[in-house]
């Protein structure tokens, strides 16, 4: 019983842990800079797109072979993703992006542009190992031609990958499993 418990633990961890979660919100008016893009997800009443993925690797140009943005927004618009990184898989992330961008790992500041720009390259962001990590990131598009690529170096071999992005779990669910779980063995072993 114990074995099957902790099994359906682990599978339900590993389905929150598959995608990243991208909210896109469109607007009508230029985006220069992060507290432009604020003040457009602040306005809206909610995201005009919302999907999960687990990379964030989008270019309406086709850039490194990336496929178009989801249901093709591709003029002015703040796209944002949230989810968690592997510090022990990656050692740094590399961003591709045109225009502005803003990025957190954990509570740290990673990389950020705050102005608009042709695709640009960051360069290697390094970190150090400390697990399961927080991924925040902001990026806005003023006028087309959008890019946002994210890259990781791996932590063993120092090859790169298009990072991959994993959903935060949310705790309430993981919560109430728990207390199912420990129900069904407090059960078990008064029967």
């Amino acid at each position: 019983m114990k074995k099957i418990i902790l099994g359906a633990l682990a599978s339900l961890l590993a389905l929150n842990a598959n995608a990243a979660l991208i909210n896109i919100y469109e607007s009508n008016s230029s985006i220069n800079n992060i507290a432009q893009s604020l003040a457009v997800i602040d306005n809206a009443s909610s995201a005009n797109t919302t999907v999960d993925s687990d990379n964030v690797f989008f270019s309406d140009w086709g850039h490194h072979s990336a496929p178009a943005f989801p249901d093709g927004h591709n003029n002015t618009f703040v796209l944002t993703a949230t989810g968690m990184v592997d510090t022990s898989l990656y050692s740094a992330l590399k961003f591709f992006h045109d225009d502005g961008i803003d990025v957190s790992l954990g509570s740290n500041s990673l990389y950020s542009f705050n102005g608009n720009t042709g695709l640009r390259d960051s360069g290697w962001n390094m970190f150090a190992d400390t697990g399961m990590e927080s991924f925040d990131l902001l990026f806005w598009e003023n006028g087309g031609a959008a890019s946002v690529l994210v890259y990781g170096t791996l932590r063993d071999s120092g090859t790169s990958e298009i990072a991959k992005i994993s959903t935060v779990p949310e705790p309430s669910s993981i919560a109430f499993l728990a207390l199912g779980l420990m129900g069904l063995v407090s059960a078990r072993r008064k029967a």
